[in-house]
């Protein structure tokens, strides 16, 4: 299995790296020879993007705990009956049984210890929410101060809003030396088709 996904992402970055080398081949080409009309549809694609503004919905919280607190009762009850179905599928259910259904690229041990793997995450991952369904049915009062500590809101739009400036220093370069770049880009991309296209 290993060699074999080692081989794909091999041919992928290989792949990737040839596709680009052309692409490359033919801008540095564009900038020698027509960098005027090279640099406009350069201009046309090169559309900003901001992160802030398409993170804006994610950042907008949503208020959930009136109704957990509000009908704590039948929230706890959701988790406790919840919990104990998937505590009892996995004291009940074999999941070796589903390996012959499953890929043949994974061998069989290996799918062995991740089925392993898997069962007890889930199994300490119920017994958790079971507790937690307890601890809501019961005494709702508790499960808020521990809520309101663990809830600390972080702002991800602050730390994308340096990731939205504009950076012109490597435009403004390319747009006052459109030929040398050209010549740069193009020899480079060259050096790199000469050496990869032959194991094609």
């Amino acid at each position: 299995m290993n060699s074999m996904l080692s081989e794909i992402l091999f041919n992928a970055s290989y792949l990737f790296i040839v596709v680009g080398s052309f692409i490359a081949l033919f801008l540095g080409l564009g900038l020698i020879f027509a960098p005027v009309a090279t640099l406009k549809f350069n201009e046309k694609i090169n559309t900003r993007i901001s992160l802030r503004e398409k993170t804006k919905t994610i950042e907008t919280a949503i208020k959930s705990e009136p109704f957990f607190y509000k009908h704590s009762k039948i929230s706890g009850a959701i988790l406790i009956i919840g919990s104990l179905f998937v505590l009892y599928t996995l004291a009940t259910f074999n999941l070796n049984s589903l390996i012959p259904y499953l890929p043949k690229s994974i061998s069989v041990p290996s799918w062995e210890w991740l089925l392993s793997a898997s069962e007890v995450f889930f199994t300490i991952t119920g017994i958790f929410i079971f507790l937690f369904g307890l601890i809501v049915f019961i005494r709702p009062s508790a499960v808020k101060n521990f809520e309101q500590a663990a809830n600390h809101w972080i702002s991800t739009r602050k730390h994308f809003s340096k990731m939205s400036n504009d950076i012109n220093l490597a435009n403004k370069l390319v747009n006052t030396y459109p030929r040398v770049f050209g010549v740069t880009i193009t020899l480079f991309s060259l050096v790199v088709l000469f050496l990869l296209l032959p194991e094609l």
